[in-house]
């Protein structure tokens, strides 16, 4: 009985592999420069400016943690 089981499992499992349905086309991306992303290059120093906010926010944030965890404990 179980090999049974095994065979029509087999054959299920080879009849589904070139049964993949292709892709209807329904969703359009515009392959423009700048349009891939969710933020605009367009102004340079804002783009700077918000990158480095970015950065600098993660960067900085064990410091303050630490920071913050000392003055806790008295020690700063």
């Amino acid at each position: 009985m179980n090999a049974a089981i095994f065979a029509r499992t087999g054959i299920r499992a080879r009849a589904t592999i070139g049964a993949t349905p292709m892709r209807s086309g329904a969703y359009h991306f515009s392959n423009e420069k700048g349009k891939n992303i969710p933020f605009s290059t367009k102004n340079k120093p804002a783009l700077a400016f918000g990158v480095v906010a970015y950065l600098g926010t993660g960067f900085a944030l064990p410091f303050v943690a630490g920071y913050w965890q000392a003055y806790k404990a008295g020690r700063v």
